[in-house]
């Protein structure tokens, strides 16, 4: 009975050590009806849009310049003046969070984009040429203290076509690498859980 107890908790230590980081926000603006020029994000989404405008393309619209994505926002919008686009997140001190977002180019006309990213106070600036599909990106933050903290995305220019912005989402960050066992612990860790599932076999034959 012993011996099982053991193998359950290595094997529950195994397990935590792989488990996956928890998402707190996330939106890929599939809900949301594409074709929107200037586009106002409705208030539940918790996105704003300030000092200029995004529009929202995509799937069953007229502008699905990068079919196969759902909807997706472009970050230059119809007026000549890209605009702030912006959330807010709860987080809590002391937490690694990361910030994981697609960007895609323009696919219009010969000119690259740079959108500038921003994650509490982590940021980063990313160029795209003009037919860079859609790659995933990220941004780590780790806040001081528990509260409300915004992240952004603002596309340079002012063409009426920017950069495009899909699959954002906030998550806990990965796991410091000191806490993390070495691969060489994972191995000595199941040789360990199986020499004692035999002898727990062996065991059981000698009783019989």
């Amino acid at each position: 009975m012993k011996l099982r107890k053991t193998m359950v908790v290595a094997a529950l230590l195994l397990g935590s050590s792989l488990t996956h980081a928890a998402t707190i926000f996330s939106d890929n603006f599939d809900t949301y009806v594409p074709d929107q020029l200037n586009w106002g994000p409705p208030g539940s989404s918790g996105w704003t849009v300030t000092d200029g405008t995004v529009d929202l393309h995509g799937a069953g619209g007229t502008y699905d310049v990068l079919p196969g994505n759902g909807s997706y926002v472009d970050l230059d919008g119809s007026s000549l003046d890209s605009g702030l686009f912006s959330n807010i997140v709860n987080l809590t001190g002391g937490t690694t969070y990361l910030l994981s977002f697609d960007l895609g180019g323009s696919q219009r006309g010969n000119r690259g984009e740079t959108v500038h990213v921003s994650f509490g106070s982590a940021t980063a600036s990313y160029i795209l040429n003009v037919t860079d599909p859609f790659s995933t990106y990220t941004l780590e933050f780790t806040p001081g203290s528990d509260g409300a903290y915004s992240l952004s995305y603002l596309n340079v220019g002012g063409d009426n076509r920017g950069a495009f912005l899909d699959n954002v989402s906030v998550s806990s960050g990965p796991v410091p690498a000191s806490s993390v066992p070495e691969p060489a612990t994972y191995a000595m860790l199941l040789s360990g859980l199986g020499i004692m599932g035999l002898m727990a076999r062996r065991s059981k034959t000698r009783g019989a």
